[in-house]
């Protein structure tokens, strides 16, 4: 398995993986995403996505269901921490709560998100409620945040 950033040929893969996984197509730039690939295939994706006032948000995560269960996902997860040394946000279904709280994501209010991922929350949050209506579940999501690392001096 190896875990790599994405180069400009992946972006096809990128929106194929992303449309399979039926989770939010707005703002796929091949730049943000980290891939899994296995014997060439690509099998995983992660992004994370920059908001217009720089919140950073990890997003996009899918692997493929053939592979999944072995870990991929915490690879992925765990490449974007050691890049990514700011605060973190992401917007997950409730019951990935605490899949996400082992990488340090916590619940944050949604008066204490920074304003262009408090918009992106409330769309996401708009559009899971209405995709709730006609499959007759809910998709209740929640906003998360870890908090960036400091330089130790």
């Amino acid at each position: 398995m190896i875990i790599r950033p994405a180069v400009p040929t992946d972006q096809p893969a990128i929106v194929s993986l992303i449309r399979q996984a039926k989770i939010n197509s707005r703002n796929l730039h091949w730049e943000h995403f980290l891939i899994a690939e296995e014997d060439g295939q690509i099998v995983g994706i992660r992004q994370v996505k920059v908001h217009k006032q720089g919140t950073r948000e990890v997003a996009s995560g899918f692997v493929l269901p053939e592979y999944q269960h072995r870990g991929i996902s915490a690879q992925l997860m765990n490449e974007i921490l050691s890049r990514e040394k700011g605060t973190l946000y992401l917007m997950c279904a409730k019951r990935w709560k605490k899949y996400y709280e082992q990488f340090g994501f916590w619940d944050v209010k949604l008066s204490e998100l920074p304003p262009d991922f408090h918009r992106e929350y409330l769309i996401g949050k708009f559009m899971t409620t209405l995709i709730s209506i006609f499959i007759l579940r809910n998709l209740n999501i929640i906003p998360m945040k870890r908090e960036g690392l400091t330089p130790h001096g």
